[in-house]
């Protein structure tokens, strides 16, 4: 039996994902550790080594890598790395780069031909004013680096919006302003592993709440993709360069939408909606990846 690293946040803050894909992982793999990203050293002496705890991970088989955008700056480094000597994982260092970008995701997507939301990137403050003056409402507004429902606000008229981009800039962050998709408070994820979708379902938003995320207070029902949205999701997954991922869609009233990717998806709201092992079917991925 292989060994298999997952690759993810400190051991004193491991939430229900990572627990979950430990579990699974000791049962399939002879070794399954977690390796906290803020402890792994990168090594240049005649070569390049990754090492955590004294070991070089590239004694182990295949990395599952759990990197969320707050951890995207420490991740890159030793992903690139990880690249360089050829250790099995699900993605290249160049996809946390893609994913962990709303704007470049969309790009990216775009060139896919998957259909998108009209999207315009703003760094300064005096655009994005005259840009307000000439949207038709409501619209979104989302922090670059916005994550989990966090950082994105939909708003109904042009001064509420302009307060909203006051208090971001503020903030010093990099704005996007995007197309309101009107639907009915409810949004689409399907979970890509290799060339299986191997879960799905559709998150609705709680009352008075335009977001469905899950941790904004959203609720996780079941629900079976149609065959154009694993077309659209598949195609996500080649946008990311990445064959394990989370992609959400909104169908609304002019048809089908992608919001967002996820490299580092949440699976405790996919696994008690749909009462299948999402973690299992993950570890079972990287098990026949690593025989590829």
């Amino acid at each position: 039996m292989s060994k298999l690293a997952i690759l993810g946040p400190s051991k004193n803050k491991i939430g229900y994902s990572t627990k979950r894909l430990i579990e699974e992982g000791k049962k399939v793999f002879k070794g399954c550790k977690l390796v906290p990203l803020i402890d792994v050293q990168l090594k240049i002496e005649k070569g390049l080594d990754v090492i955590y705890d004294g070991e070089k991970l590239a004694k182990f088989d295949y990395i599952l890598p759990r990197i969320d955008s707050s951890r995207a700056e420490i991740g890159y480094p030793i992903i690139r790395f990880l690249d360089d000597i050829d250790i099995k994982k699900p993605y290249p260092a160049e996809s946390i780069l893609i994913a962990h970008n709303k704007f470049l995701s969309l790009e990216e997507f775009a060139k896919k031909g998957v259909p998108v939301p009209k999207t315009l990137l703003i760094s300064s403050k005096n655009v994005a004013k005259n840009i307000l003056k000439k949207q038709k409402y409501p619209i979104v507004i989302k922090l670059l680096s916005s994550f989990g429902g966090q950082g994105v606000v939909v708003t109904k008229n042009k001064e509420t919006a302009q307060n909203i981009i006051e208090t971001m800039k503020t903030m010093k962050q990099e704005i996007l302003i995007e197309e309101f998709i009107e639907n009915p408070g409810e949004d689409i994820r399907g979970i890509v592993a290799g060339d299986d979708i191997i879960a799905s379902f559709k998150r609705v938003a709680k009352p008075g709440e335009s977001r469905a995320n899950v941790k904004v207070g959203g609720k996780a029902v079941p629900f079976k993709l149609t065959e154009q949205m694993e077309d659209i999701v598949f195609r996500c997954a080649e946008a990311l360069k990445s064959k394990v991922c989370a992609v959400d869609l909104i169908d609304g009233k002019k048809g089908l939408y992608v919001i967002e990717a996820n490299l580092n998806p949440g699976i405790e709201g996919m696994e008690k909606a749909t009462n299948l092992n999402v973690a299992g079917r993950i570890i079972e991925f990287c098990k026949n990846d690593m025989k590829k």
